[in-house]
């Protein structure tokens, strides 16, 4: 058994050396070793010591154990002192973070320039007193073809071009499928409500096409339509050319081509030449681009949905804000928006994306 007036005179010498040892340090580094070397929890000076409690008797042991918590708490504030005196470059070294690297912008989401399309159209028909309304993305035929005055032996029917779904479906759809434009939302809010009607509904459509620099088989598209008593063909112009000019601008030109689609009679492709400003400042007008489709509300659609033909008209227009973005935005083939590549994306942010 070891002698416990041994272990003090132990005790008061290693006080002595390790508060020397402290003073003369001069780097961080050397500091943490000698912490090690008289705090360490194995092989510490210190921890040495305390294991030698075991063989003192019993009697002996609440005085040097008391001794040592005073030398260990004398070493760690020395520690704690002397790490605090040492120089601030010193201080930098011991840090995790290097205070020389340059600052970075907070990671940002940005909205997608489809989107932003979509957000601009909306809001120059809200400002014209429209509504925004949406349908569901699975439909069946007689809301996509047949209440649309579209037979179901029309080649747009076919499974060629449009996706049936070959799933349990609920009791109010017979024949399920994706549907392939927006127009079917029109039918279901004029099922819904009474004239009169101005909606915008914007949403995704699906077919059947090969994905190409123009095309994808998923894409946005907005429907538009407007129904109430004494609606002609001069509102239905009026209001597409002031939308155009708002959104392309006031020098804006606009033609209405003939056209057929099954829901609309007569129909209509809806042109714009653009006035485009040069990197020298000059201005040159653009080609004709066709940007929607459109016209009068067919009377079969307005009794497919209970409405007097006699007495309500209309007109209603779709538009893909996709391709309407590429005309925006100068782009010349679709995929680009879609492969979710942030360093094209981030062109058309309002903030950072990283």
């Amino acid at each position: 058994m070891n002698d416990s007036n041994s272990i003090l005179k132990a005790l008061k010498a290693l006080e002595a050396e390790a508060l020397d040892a402290i003073k003369t340090v001069s780097e961080t580094d050397d500091l943490e070793r000698l912490r090690i070397t008289y705090m360490g929890r194995k092989e510490g000076s210190l921890s040495v010591l305390l294991r030698e409690l075991s063989t003192l008797d019993s009697s002996e042991r609440p005085a040097i154990g008391a001794e040592v918590n005073r030398v260990k708490d004398i070493i760690q504030n020395a520690l704690k002192e002397k790490k605090s005196e040492l120089t601030p470059a010193d201080l930098i070294a011991d840090s995790i973070e290097d205070l020389t690297l340059p600052g970075r912008f907070r990671w940002m989401g940005g909205i997608h320039p489809v989107n932003q399309v979509i957000d601009e159209i909306w809001q120059i028909f809200r400002g014209l007193g429209f509504t925004r309304v949406r349908g569901p993305e699975v439909d069946d035929e007689w809301y996509n073809f047949e209440a649309l005055n579209t037979p179901l032996d029309h080649p747009a029917a076919d499974e060629q071009d449009t996706i049936y779904l070959n799933i349990p479906s609920p009791e109010y759809l017979t024949s399920p499928l994706l549907r392939s434009h927006t127009s079917p939302v029109q039918i279901r809010v004029m099922e819904s409500y009474e004239p009169p009607i101005r909606i915008l509904a914007p949403g995704m459509v699906y077919r059947r096409d090969t994905s190409d620099a123009t095309h994808t088989p998923a894409f946005a598209q907005i429907e538009g339509l407007v129904i109430d008593e004494g609606i002609t063909f001069l509102d239905f112009k009026a209001t597409l050319a002031e939308f155009a000019r708002r959104f392309w601008g006031p020098d804006t030109k606009i033609r209405f081509r003939p056209s057929f689609f099954p829901f609309t009679e007569p129909s209509a492709e809806v042109d714009v030449k653009r006035q485009l400003t040069m990197r020298d400042g000059t201005k040159v007008e653009s080609d004709w681009i066709e940007i929607m489709g459109a016209g009068m509300v067919d009377p079969n659609v307005l009794e497919n949905v209970g409405y007097d033909a006699e007495r309500y008209t209309g007109f209603a227009f779709g538009m893909g804000p996709s391709r309407i973005a590429l005309l925006k935005y100068g782009v010349s083939d679709l995929r680009l928006f879609f492969e979710n590549d942030t360093r094209f994306l981030a062109q058309f942010s309002r903030g950072p994306l990283g």
